[in-house]
């Protein structure tokens, strides 16, 4: 809040040397104070500088530090300075930056990292995570720290993977936000028009059109199995683990905190001819990558998503662990025993998920050691069709918030000639959230090259569609 002054130096009388240069400045001279003319200015024997009220220097400084600690009495609105407002949004964005990493909103703030000194650790715990979009200068509680001045964007001091927002502002949050796909409404024809480039055919199949800045891909023939008809591949199910995640950011402050991981945590390796030891160490280590960026220590989430891929099946593990359940949701309505669907798959995770608990110290993993499997019984299950798993596995990710069948949301008929309807217009749906997200990076790319298909003439389009149409099984049998 002051200003800078002139450089001093330290005079030794005796030898005539000097700490500095002989530039201007202020020198001290035997404990005295002189300025750039030699002037004295007071002493530094500890006298009070009321011994020289009339020199110059002592008195726009004496007005300077009235002006700086002047008390304000309680009726006074105090006058805030300009800086708080032109530097908003700054500010706002550095808050969201340092506690955003590696945490969510309802977890304490680490104590220092790279990017957050002790001072800034120390000033958000005190003050807590508030909006300062919304906060005006005139009622905050106390003013930021120097150490919590945005850092310089362009600095290169240290190298780390590109910067993955984690945490929304404040008021970008609401209960009032669906972020769960509409399945009561039409598909809009930009969704339409990015299906149909990416069901015509047109291009590689190695082509990337989904790419996240933490460096995960997907291919276009991935995409390609969002053709109806065609079983999604497990990738697809990683992509939307992915884009879920990012979402969570969005969700508002009473919803439970939602980690999706990918398949290959329950890979077939848990039921291979690994030691027990080697299966636990690799679970562990696929468990880490998945949540990668997220609350390791799973201490602040509330549901755990485990997508399964078991012969060509896709269905989903959910471990609550907020209220401890562990809950399978699979489409296909079965009434054998959990034992006879699933083998001895439920046991395995659950052993390992209460070893990792416990390795962290987790507070209810005595509770959720208690807990036994259990198969949720949808009305919307079905017996007949066996192409469509992993889309209902993504619907049920998206939807499924804990608690009784009555709040679980996921708008499916039961099966039906119009739940087959909701399953294709889904596919679009999935398929355009995923390819248009805000976090893909391949996205203009996606966008441009949809928009080149559609300059076709609407003849030729039809004309390619058509051969795509009995082409695409054989293209994905390839890549299965």
């Amino acid at each position: 809040m002051g200003e800078l002054q002139e450089p001093f130096q330290v005079i030794n009388e005796s030898s005539g040397t000097s700490n500095g240069n002989d530039a201007g400045g202020v020198k001290i001279s035997d404990g005295r104070c002189k300025g750039n003319q030699g002037e004295e200015i007071f002493s530094g024997s500890g006298e009070s500088v009321e011994k020289y009220p009339e020199n110059q220097l002592v008195k726009e400084w004496k007005n300077k530090v009235n002006d700086l600690f002047n008390e304000v009495s309680a009726s006074e609105e105090p006058e805030q300075s300009q800086w708080w407002y032109d530097n908003e949004a700054e500010i706002e964005r550095t808050l969201i930056l340092a506690t955003s990493h590696k945490q969510f909103d309802n977890s304490p703030i680490a104590n220092c990292s790279i990017q957050m000194s002790k001072e800034y650790a120390d000033f958000v715990n005190r003050s807590g995570r508030k909006s300062f979009q919304t906060t005006p200068p005139s009622k905050m509680e106390m003013p930021i720290p120097l150490s919590v001045v945005p850092f310089n964007n362009e600095e290169k001091g240290f190298n780390r993977r590109g910067y993955m927002p984690r945490m929304k502002s404040e008021y970008l949050k609401s209960p009032y936000i669906i972020r769960a796909v509409d399945i009561t409404k039409g598909v809009p024809r930009q969704e339409k028009r990015v299906a149909e480039w990416i069901f015509s055919l047109q291009g590689e199949p190695n082509d990337i059109v989904f790419h996240t800045l933490d460096g995960f891909s997907a291919e276009r023939f991935h995409m390609e199995s969002f053709f109806p008809t065609c079983e999604l591949f497990g990738h697809v199910i990683d992509c939307w683990s992915q884009v879920l995640n990012l979402d969570e950011s969005k969700r508002a402050p009473e919803s439970p905190l939602r980690v999706y991981c990918k398949t290959d945590l329950t890979n077939s390796y848990l039921e291979s001819d690994l030691t027990e030891s080697q299966r636990k160490d690799k679970f562990i280590e696929n468990l880490l990558l998945s949540i990668e960026d997220m609350d390791a220590s799973l201490r602040y989430v509330g549901l755990l998503f485990l997508p399964v891929i078991r012969s060509f099946h896709i269905f989903l593990f959910v471990i609550n662990l907020q209220h401890p359940e562990f809950v399978i949701i699979d489409n296909n309505k079965v009434d054998d025993h959990i034992d006879e669907r699933y083998g001895q798959l439920p046991q395995i995770i659950k052993k390992y998920i209460i070893d990792y608990l416990k390795s962290q110290n987790h507070p209810k993993t005595e509770m959720f050691s208690h807990v036994m499997p259990y198969r949720l019984e949808m009305p919307w299950r079905t017996i007949n069709n066996h192409i469509d798993c992993g889309v209902f596995t993504m619907r049920h990710m998206e939807t499924y918030m804990g608690g009784s069948m009555n709040e679980f949301k996921v708008g499916f008929k039961n099966e039906s000639s119009a739940q087959d309807d909701q399953l294709v217009k889904l596919r679009t749906k999935y398929l355009y959230k995923i390819i248009t997200h805000e976090y893909n990076v391949q996205k203009d790319y996606v966008l441009q090259k949809v928009d080149e298909f559609h300059k076709i003439p609407s003849r030729q389009r039809s004309e390619l569609l058509a051969i795509a149409k009995e082409q695409i099984h054989t293209r994905l049998d390839d890549f299965s």
